[in-house]
């Protein structure tokens, strides 16, 4: 029971109105209905005047509502808490998530002459001796360690037939792109498939299409 509560119930056990309590206590009514509402709250001597009228005690119901507060703030107090250990856990979790590199994937592989010009094919054929440079071309965020260019002979289209042309080992510098020279590919009667591998940290890899190529100078 409120202190409000508990001031009605005593007046209207002793048969008097809020009028005549309040002149016997010498507030007004309105004070009167404020404590008996519970939007306010008697102290001082007002609290001891009403006490020893109604033959109350107040003090208890002080101690209530004090701890009812308390309460409620913690509560409060706790919530804010949660919030912020939610958002802490959400904060962590997108930075966790922002710092995972990217999955490497291959985006192009061209060649080009001395001119830097391009260099395409002829009835599906690429011509190594017009070759210069290639440039392969990525996406991720990190650079592979290693990039290796593959060569397998015209008819044979075997593992077994395949030679390693070139490797090149990977700067933190390369960015996003590399460039190999074409001179492995300038030999006489070389005729067949080309390929390349890009070797990433943690075993990842990325093979290219084949390219049909042809030494014709």
């Amino acid at each position: 029971m409120t202190a409000g509560e508990q001031i009605k119930q005593r007046r209207e056990e002793l048969q008097l109105s809020q009028e005549e309590l309040a002149e016997r206590i010498g507030v007004s009514r309105q004070a009167v209905s404020k404590w008996e509402s519970d939007r306010s709250t008697p102290r001082g001597a007002n609290r001891e005047a009403l006490c020893n009228l109604l033959s109350i005690d107040l003090s208890q119901t002080e101690v209530t509502e004090k701890s009812c507060f308390f309460r409620f703030a913690g509560w409060i107090a706790a919530a804010v808490l949660s919030l912020c250990a939610i958002w802490l856990w959400a904060h962590q979790s997108s930075a966790a998530l922002a710092s995972v590199p990217a999955t490497p994937a291959l985006q192009s592989v061209r060649f080009y002459d001395a001119n830097q010009e391009s260099v395409t094919p002829e009835a599906g054929w690429y011509a190594t001796d017009a070759m210069e440079s290639i440039l392969i071309q990525w996406s991720g965020d990190l650079p592979p360690e290693s990039a290796q260019m593959f060569f397998t002979p015209s008819g044979t289209e075997t593992l077994d037939e395949t030679e390693l042309l070139a490797t090149k080992v990977c700067q933190d510098g390369d960015g996003n792109a590399l460039l190999l020279s074409a001179v492995p590919l300038h030999r006489e009667s070389l005729m067949g498939h080309l390929w390349f591998q890009l070797n990433f940290p943690q075993d990842q890899t990325i093979v290219s299409d084949s390219f049909n190529v042809i030494f014709q100078p």
